[in-house]
């Protein structure tokens, strides 16, 4: 009486064992693509903060004549108002007929301060600066020397949230680029 079982099939068992191994490697896939996606939204920001404050360095380079009144120094966006340009406006833009203003030095570093950190005025506002742009984004810049001469260098600093909280606190994670220039 030697009679031997064949399997023809699997069991329920191990349908179960295989579906539970392949839930977590999804699992696991999944959690991989969330944390890229964080890592790639970091970069994205902090690239798009580089090129503001590059662009505040090139302006502020650009407007020598303003090295003996210091009209870059000691300016934070926090302290602007986005729906309020500069008056003279210093550049041709849409919807508004005639050429752009003959402006001063200074208030080419005032033009400039605006448009760097809340972006140039368009049919609906200034939206595409380092206010409307970055996540609590915040331009500052500031003269190193005290006092401040024509030699001083200056700090152009950028700031921005990246969104994710810090695990002791409810303060988000705060991210900054400084690049320093003696114009």
């Amino acid at each position: 009486m030697n009679s031997k079982k064949k399997q023809t099939g699997m069991g329920i068992v191990e349908v179960l064992v295989a579906l539970v191994v392949v839930s977590f490697g999804v699992l696991g896939m999944a959690s991989m693509q969330l944390t890229g996606m964080k890592h790639s939204s970091g970069g994205y920001s902090r690239s798009k903060a580089l090129l503001f404050a590059q662009n505040m360095t090139t302006r502020m380079r650009i407007n020598t004549a303003v090295k003996q009144t210091f009209d870059y120094d000691n300016f934070d966006s926090d302290s602007i108002s986005c729906n309020a340009p500069p008056m003279p406006y210093c550049q041709a833009r849409p919807g508004v007929s005639g050429t752009a203003a003959e402006c001063t030095p200074p208030e080419m570093a005032n033009f400039d301060l605006y448009t760097v950190a809340c972006g140039d005025v368009g049919s609906s506002g200034a939206e595409d600066g380092v206010i409307g742009t970055l996540p609590d984004g915040r331009l500052t810049v500031e003269c190193l020397g005290s006092p401040c001469t024509a030699d001083s260098a200056y700090q152009v600093s950028v700031t921005w949230s990246e969104g994710r909280l810090r695990s002791d606190d409810d303060t988000p994670d705060i991210k900054r680029v400084q690049v320093r220039l003696r114009p």
